[in-house]
């Protein structure tokens, strides 16, 4: 009922427990919190030294004998808040520590028939000030006649309006747009895998074509790098 809730914010399952019992009584001494809960006494002196820690419990002295009492739930609340708005307050500096010579490595995995509608979001998003895309083994023909029929001839339109250009390496054969953004080199099928590749920004996605459709975006500096100088190796040997 409430007992996951109270996991939640720092309580282990004996504590919650103890706090649950001094909630239902004005006050016990650790020997009649250990003998109403069978738990040993010595555990329950080490919990009860953690749960004042961390501010769910209080103590007090009755006829010169230590007792506690569980903190008022809305006080508790109200710690709980105060606590959170001053870590509020530290986090960009964490964030700058996390930061430092530390490149931030994301990896993302779309399944379904929408996924290359993704990617292209994405690309738009991730280059909203021009630059380009490399494409390396794009099947245009099902892009346009299966894939994304409608949103490619979208995407395309927004490469000219957002002044990105695009690089595609395709298959000796393949069909290219007539579109100026986009400037192809042929090669032979051999030096392209089944898998599609895109890099763009600091990203490189891979596009797997089947049932279902498959897409995986990684966001890494380095690994988006290698890609691009693999990319300019191909590029050498295509036909344009």
């Amino acid at each position: 009922m409430y007992e996951e809730e109270l996991k939640e914010i720092g309580l282990t399952d004996n504590e919650l427990k103890i706090y649950i019992l001094l909630l239902k009584n004005v006050s016990l001494s650790p020997a009649e919190i250990a003998q109403k809960l069978g738990l040993h006494r010595g555990y329950v002196y080490d919990a009860l030294d953690r749960m004042q820690e961390k501010g769910f419990i209080n103590s007090i002295l009755i006829k010169n004998k230590k007792q506690f009492q569980a903190v008022n739930p809305k006080n508790l609340l109200e710690l709980i808040k105060s606590k959170l708005n001053n870590f509020e307050k530290i986090i960009p500096k964490l964030i700058e520590l996390n930061s430092i010579n530390k490149e931030e490595t994301n990896v993302e995995l779309h399944k379904g028939k929408k996924v290359y509608r993704t990617l292209l979001k994405d690309i738009i998003t991730s280059l909203p000030n021009g630059g380009e895309v490399l494409l390396i083994g794009i099947d245009e023909d099902l892009l346009t006649k299966e894939v994304e029929p409608i949103y490619v001839e979208q995407y395309i339109n927004s490469l000219k309006l957002r002044k990105i250009k695009e690089r595609a390496i395709i298959k000796k054969g393949n069909n290219q747009f007539p579109h100026p953004s986009i400037k192809y080199g042929q090669i032979d099928p051999k030096h392209i895998g089944k898998t599609a590749q895109i890099i763009y920004a600091n990203k490189v996605a891979i596009f797997i074509t089947g049932e279902p459709y498959y897409l995986i975006i990684i966001k890494s500096k380095e690994f988006a790098e290698t890609y691009k100088n693999n990319f300019e190796l191909l590029w050498k040997m295509a036909k344009n």
